[in-house]
């Protein structure tokens, strides 16, 4: 059953990648792409990276708000993929390349975060900007390959330590949001098709409200999923 319904989410999501029905298959995609959307409109622009852009699930997002969109990942995830290399060894790029980057869901799977984020400065520009995203109460993936959760004081640490200015630290989504993406995740895979998406998606936003209400009062984040930040290269 397990292995079903992962292949049948991998399917999904495939078929959703890149269009609007994508943030609305699951919980944790509509309140990512919630908290996220905002972040994007203000820090990304220029020549921008995206560091581990996998299914390219961000391509279109970010695309339309930078005059340039390099997609990297560490192998051939997507046959538009850009460049592929090890974030985990010296990046192929000259020192300030980049105007932004964006970084979601990926130092969790880096052995040593740390010097990943002295590449980040690196390779900006001064002045430039990185939207990162790493988890928190987050849920086992991509194993073996899966070695870290970040509460935000750690992640503010680690910033901090590679020279960055930390602009915003945002918690996000909690202990209902875990719990209610599953019956959200469950019905999308059994009956979302592209001609068929109404209904999954109304579930979703059922969910997704019901969500947002139960964790309101964790006003300090305790049980938060993910934390995003917008970190800046001093000019």
């Amino acid at each position: 059953m397990i292995a079903w319904l992962q292949r049948r989410w991998a399917r999904v999501r495939a078929a959703a990648t890149g269009t609007d029905a994508y943030w609305h298959l699951a919980v944790d995609h509509q309140a990512f792409h919630a908290a996220m959307a905002p972040l994007l409109d203000a820090y990304i622009a220029g020549w921008t990276l995206d560091v581990g852009a996998g299914q390219l699930a961000w391509c279109v997002e970010i695309a339309r708000r930078a005059s340039r969109y390099v997609a990297a990942d560490v192998t051939v995830t997507h046959p538009d993929l850009d460049i592929v290399f090890d974030v985990q060894r010296p990046w192929p790029f000259a020192s300030a390349s980049f105007d932004s980057l964006f970084c979601c869901s990926v130092l969790e799977h880096v052995r040593e975060p740390w010097g990943t984020l002295d590449e980040f400065y690196r390779v900006l520009r001064p002045g430039g900007h990185v939207v990162l995203s790493v988890p928190f109460l987050y849920y086992l993936h991509g194993a073996p390959q899966d070695y870290f959760r970040f509460t935000p004081f750690g992640i503010r640490h680690l910033a901090r330590r590679a020279g960055f200015e930390v602009l915003v630290c945002q918690p996000y989504g909690g202990l209902a949001h875990t719990l209610l993406n599953v019956p959200s995740l469950l019905v999308t895979s059994a009956l979302w098709s592209p001609r068929f998406r109404e209904l999954p998606q109304q579930i979703t936003a059922l969910c997704s409200g019901l969500a947002a209400a139960l964790d309101r009062p964790d006003r300090s984040h305790v049980f938060a999923q993910n934390v995003n930040l917008v970190l800046r290269r001093p000019a």
